[in-house]
């Protein structure tokens, strides 16, 4: 008895302890650990590996790493991110661990998971592969070190080489029908130091029908080789272009414009070479090479009712209600939907019964973007409204296109639709046939009730119209409208000479405003600019808010003023935090221009309102 006692106790505290772990994992499902790094790398060169965690961990353990060596780390950083969700402040953490690692060979590694502890659970990474590639404008000894500074100052002196940037157009497809879609990848291969992009001359495609498919403007550099050279390469641009004729269509160069920093050598070498150089801003234009798309015809003759279509197509069509009364309506949808020139293809149009009152059909397009063209299904729903009773025929409605799967011109058909129609309960119509001339026949349709001639409660109309109540009407309507116009106006004017409040209730557009211009900063990397801008549109819309000038404006004073005005602490405080955050920009961009869309979406929730 004693002995099964005691199992039982072992078995409640074994359940217990189960259920202690279970909540604590349950409580740590939410954390999240992640590593990053590039995907190519080269050979001798030093990278970054980062984990990100987003609660606060402890005990990080790298996997294995054969081939690739750590030199230094973790380098731990915490940071917070604040969002308004419903109304509410969120916060969100985000923990960093990195390391500085190299790769001294050529191949492709692996870097297996690391782990975290993480409320007592230990959390897994995902792993990482990466690519190591041969510095081709490395070399050994003396002479190469030599070669290297006399092309750096020979490089310093002219300007930007044309081999530092290169630009290359490309087409996914050499040959494509007329119609077929084809994809136009532009791509900056570069060496140099971009500053940013100052103009670009796109080539006109007016032989195209074309579609953007940059999702995201932002460049993302990564390394590769070209011509046996080592380039950051980023994709600039990818278009897809449908052909509206057929031949050998020239597509023009794209011509770009950049700003590059150069690094001008002051004092020669030495153990201080280097570290006195001025930095400079240089122009530099590079031009990509034209390329050439051959167009095929559309084999011919072409069929009757060919509706230009292009790829691979289906075609679906719903009558609903088949049976309906008269004066009521039914609706007819006709679908198309596949891949190809889908956007610019013609919809089979019905036939529909002389007794039928049709309506202009409402189209609907649910198509995107793709490598062929586009995908998705394009709808015509047509509204009709029968006359008279019967049964009545929608003719057999067709699509006919040319088929890239099949080489060939494809009909697809539905149909014919027998529709019955009833005689309404209310139909009062009468329809008589009448012949004219040789043989033909015109359906008249007489919907007017007969005339009541009955008892009548109708009463004999005033044979004056002065004085009438239609007249006071007419004359008291207009009097009235003046005088609620006359009204509006006076408090407008009232209103407008209050220029503070005017300027209070105008704040948050006139900040929105300004963070438009930071936005498109932001999209041209320009980072100086794009801080700048913020804080102007905060300090305007605290002087605008709190009724202070601009120049009387500080952090201590804001802060005073913010409280009196009864607004919450940790607002204020978020308001402070992005002051301070794009003053530090100013000092140190780099640390912190990958926090420029953070700081963009903190600045937007702050002036909401």
């Amino acid at each position: 008895m004693i002995a099964t006692y005691k199992h039982r106790i072992a078995a409640i505290l074994l359940m217990f302890a189960g259920l202690l772990m279970t909540g604590t994992a349950l409580r740590a499902d939410d954390a999240t650990f992640t590593a990053q790094g590039p995907s190519t790398v080269s050979v001798g060169q030093t990278f970054q590996l980062t984990y990100v965690l987003n609660e606060e961990g402890s005990d990080i353990r790298l996997g294995e790493m054969n081939g690739v060596t750590i030199l230094y780390g973790p380098s731990t950083q915490a940071s917070s991110s604040y969002s308004w969700i419903n109304g509410q402040a969120k916060t969100t953490r985000q923990y960093s661990y990195t390391f500085v690692a190299r790769i001294d060979k050529e191949g492709d590694y692996t870097i297996s998971p690391a782990t975290i502890t993480c409320k007592g659970n230990q959390l897994k990474s995902n792993a990482l592969t990466i690519t190591a590639i041969k510095d081709a404008t490395s070399g050994s000894g003396s002479s190469s070190q030599g070669k290297s500074n006399g092309q750096s100052q020979q490089r310093a002196a002219s300007g930007v080489q044309n081999d530092e940037i290169v630009i290359v157009q490309s087409l996914n497809k050499s040959s494509v029908y007329e119609g077929e879609g084809v994809i136009l990848t532009t791509t900056i291969y570069t060496i140099a130091d971009l500053n940013s992009i100052s103009d670009v001359k796109y080539p006109a495609l007016d032989d195209f029908l074309t579609q953007d498919l940059m999702e995201d403007g932002r460049l993302q550099f990564q390394l590769t080789q070209l011509n046996g050279v080592n380039y950051h390469a980023a994709v600039s641009g990818r278009q897809l272009l449908i052909p509206q004729k057929s031949g050998k269509i020239k597509i023009d160069p794209v011509d770009y414009e950049f700003v590059v920093k150069k690094r001008i050598r002051n004092g020669g070498g030495g153990f201080f070479g280097g570290f006195f150089d001025d930095v400079q801003l240089v122009k530099q234009r590079a031009r990509s090479k034209a390329v050439e798309l051959t167009v095929k015809p559309l084999p011919q003759p072409r069929p009757a009712g060919f509706s230009g279509g292009v790829g691979d197509f289906n075609l679906s069509v719903s009558v609903s209600p088949e049976e309906v009364e008269t004066n009521s309506s039914l609706q007819v949808k006709v679908a198309v939907s596949g891949e190809g020139n889908l956007k610019i293809l013609t919809l089979p149009k019905p036939q529909f019964h002389q007794d039928f009152d049709t309506y202009d059909p409402s189209v609907n397009n649910n198509i995107t973007p793709t490598a062929t063209g586009f995908k998705g299904t394009r709808t015509a729903e047509y509204l009709l409204v029968p006359r008279r009773d019967g049964d009545f025929e929608i003719p057999q409605i067709s699509l006919t296109y040319f088929s890239l799967s099949q080489g060939k011109y494809v009909t697809k058909t539905q149909g014919p639709f027998t529709i019955h129609v009833k005689k309404g309960a209310n139909d009062n119509q009468q329809t008589t046939t009448i012949q004219v001339g040789h043989g033909e026949a015109v359906r008249y349709i007489k919907d007017l009730r007969s005339l009541h001639v009955g008892n009548s409660t109708l009463r004999e109309k005033d044979d004056f119209f002065l004085f009438s109540s239609l007249f006071w009407l007419v004359t008291l309507m207009p009097l009235a409208l003046l005088i609620v116009l006359f009204v509006v106006y006076r408090k407008r004017l009232r209103d407008s000479a209050n220029i503070l409040a005017v300027r209070q209730r105008h704040a948050g557009k006139v900040a929105r405003k300004r963070l438009k211009k930071a936005a498109s900063f932001m999209k041209r990397g320009e980072r100086e600019q794009f801080f700048d801008e913020v804080m102007r549109a905060l300090w305007g819309y605290l002087s605008d808010k709190l009724s202070l000038p601009l120049a009387s404006l500080t952090k201590d004073n804001a802060r005073e003023e913010m409280t009196k005005h009864g607004i919450a602490e940790s607002d204020i405080d978020e308001f402070i935090k992005l002051l301070d955050a794009c003053e530090f920009a100013r000092y140190a961009p780099a640390e912190i221009s990958d926090k420029m869309e953070d700081i963009y979406e903190r600045a937007v929730a702050a002036m909401k309102n």
